[in-house]
């Protein structure tokens, strides 16, 4: 559905006609350029339930240098979407309709995985719950978020209070167990399909060596050592990805059902402010979170967990990050959970050495160690679509660390 209307910048006066695409979050915000004075200019829309209507209403916000005003005819048009990408010669068009095309793509690939499911098929009252409800993953985040923060705070009445809470919204059809539960669940649901595979090949090299006796001085050491520390680093770089939910949204369900995102794909809302140091931070955890690929591809080696092909442990802790995944790199069912890893930008992002052209929503930075090779440019959709695929595999990796807790029969300290 695309809400049509119009707001005009407080700074120099221009009017717009902004026709936004509607997602699935109950509020969305989007920023772009204002066409008058290049100004950023901030919109919201908000979706109203009122109570004893089935028909939701929406309203339209000024959030930032903007004020709402009446449609002129000859306005600049602004296109803007939630959860589609926006062609560059659609973005001032009217009466286009791009998420059409995209939709059936991703109707295509979810026929593909045996997931497209017709409401007529199921019962009414599981439409307003996971998987079937709309995809807010943005709101449930928020609840979720609150009752981690108290878990791991002490605060176990309340959290469980929002697991409830949770449960009722979300899960009403099968209540959350514990806070390991919602963490599975929110992690599995929101990276599917494209990333199930790799999860399911990589965990099998798991149940493939769990019996031996060096993957069980692996686990002991895991589970006293490493485990106790590592909700930290995944607590806080989802808490990031969904400070810039508004940007990665738009990009976020094509990358989940493993569509392409080419370099000319197009989005028109952009806060770069809030991702451009993102894929740096992303590689950054991801990096410092592998070491468990790298132990667990060692005992299926035939080796102890910490003795590496030519490598002691130690010296494998020493190496520069983007040199931690070469250990298991010939090991495809462990290296294809970690396929997106850029160093060229991750130097450029962790290092905010990156920048935003504009109109035309480009992103340029410099390769090469201390960023002093060639210029590269990327647009602006491919970078939000590579932030989304490393975030992606990240919380796959999350999984991993909660299913290793679960068939051994404990719970991963989260």
């Amino acid at each position: 559905m695309i809400v049509r209307t119009s707001f005009r910048c407080t700074t120099c006066g221009q009017n717009h006609t902004v026709r936004i695409g509607l997602g699935h979050e109950p509020y969305q915000t989007h920023t772009f350029q204002c066409t008058g004075c290049g100004e950023e200019l901030t919109v919201g829309l908000r979706v109203i339930k009122p109570e004893g209507s089935p028909i939701p209403q929406f309203l339209g916000e000024p959030v930032e240098n903007v004020e709402q005003s009446d449609e002129e005819s000859d306005a600049p048009i602004v296109n803007v979407d939630a959860n589609f990408l926006i062609p560059l010669e659609e973005r001032h068009k009217d009466v286009v309709f791009p998420r059409i095309t995209q939709m059936q793509e991703m109707m295509e690939v979810a026929e593909g995985h045996g997931s497209l499911v017709s409401f007529k098929d199921f019962p009414e009252k599981w439409q307003n719950t996971r998987p079937y409800r709309p995809a807010d993953f943005g709101e449930e985040w928020k609840v979720l978020k609150k009752s981690w923060n108290l878990h791991r705070n002490g605060h176990t009445k309340l959290s469980k209070r929002k697991i409830e809470e949770g449960s009722a919204e979300f899960y009403v059809d099968e209540p959350l167990k514990n806070i390991q539960d919602w963490l599975w669940r929110f992690c599995l649901l929101f990276s599917q399909p494209a990333f199930e595979k790799p999860f399911r090949d990589a965990f099998k090299i798991v149940q493939d060596n769990r019996e031996k006796p060096e993957f069980k001085a692996f686990f002991k050491e895991y589970e006293n050592n490493l485990a106790p520390n590592r909700a930290d680093s995944y607590l806080a770089i989802i808490r990031e990805f969904f400070l810039a939910y508004n940007d990665f949204s738009q990009v976020i369900f094509r990358v989940k059902q493993g569509l392409e995102i080419d370099d000319n794909a197009g989005v028109n809302s952009v806060q770069f402010d809030k991702t451009k140091m993102f894929y740096g931070n992303a590689f950054e955890t991801f990096s410092s979170l592998v070491d468990i690929l790298a132990y667990i591809n060692n005992v299926a080696s035939g080796r102890s967990f910490d003795q590496f092909q030519t490598l002691t442990r130690k010296k494998y802790l020493e190496l520069d990050k983007s040199g931690r995944f070469g250990p298991f790199d010939g090991t495809p069912a462990l290296a294809n959970l970690c396929f997106e890893r850029d160093n060229q930008l991750r130097n450029a992002s962790h290092h905010a050495s990156i920048k935003l052209v504009t109109p035309d929503n480009r992103i340029v930075y410099r390769s090469g160690k201390g960023g002093t090779g060639p210029e590269q440019d990327l647009g602006y959709a491919a970078y939000l679509a590579k932030c989304s695929t490393l975030f992606l595999q990240i919380i796959n990796l999350f999984r991993f660390e909660i299913m290793l807790f679960e068939v051994h029969g404990k719970t991963f300290p989260a």
